[in-house]
């Protein structure tokens, strides 16, 4: 027996959207594609939707990641962050949370909710900005580089698991049109 609630189910199928509506009456008043239509949208147009497509293809990846990372206890999202802040502390003094939101495209509150249980652990840790008190610049701990250390193979294999799964050549292209996107998408400073 289903146990799932009823209600609207949709999924992709190519380019079309399949909706599985068995509680919902069809629109019989209205014939042919008009009962597709909502708010002046043919719903069907919704299926091409580029945001919901990248939206799709991340929570696939994310899941291929996140699986890899666990031994380590990182999501891909954490691991990402981490990588971040300790590739910058290299060349430079620690990044303010500001500057690190901006570097990673993520607006300051959902950094702070990720960065939360990394706190919590002890892998990452804040100290005033010498610039500007108000400010909090962020930084690995010992334990946050031994984790990320941990978890880089854990990535590695991740990676290529992604890699063969779509090919080399969507790889490549994928990569490219992702950069290509993010350049035009970033909100000047």
């Amino acid at each position: 027996m289903d146990k799932r609630k009823p209600g609207l189910y949709m999924h992709m199928q190519g380019d079309e959207m399949a909706v599985n509506d068995s509680d919902i009456a069809p629109p019989a008043s209205i014939p042919g594609s008009a009962g597709r239509m909502i708010g002046g949208v043919d719903c069907r147009d919704v299926a091409g939707c580029t945001c919901l497509r990248l939206r799709r293809a991340g929570r696939m990846a994310t899941q291929i990641f996140d699986a890899h990372l666990q031994p380590a206890g990182l999501t891909i999202g954490q691991f990402g962050i981490m990588t971040q802040i300790y590739g910058s502390s290299l060349s430079r003094p620690p990044m303010t949370m500001k500057e690190l939101s901006n570097a990673i495209g993520m607006d300051p509150t959902t950094l702070n909710r990720t960065l939360k249980p990394l706190e919590a652990q002890r892998l990452v840790g804040t100290t005033p900005d010498g610039r500007d008190r108000r400010a909090r610049c962020i930084h690995l701990t010992k334990s946050g580089r031994k984790r990320l250390a941990q978890a880089m193979p854990l990535w590695r294999a991740a990676d290529d698991e992604l890699r063969r799964t779509v090919g080399a050549e969507t790889t490549l292209a994928l990569s490219g049109l992702l950069s290509l996107a993010s350049e035009k998408l970033r909100k000047p400073e």
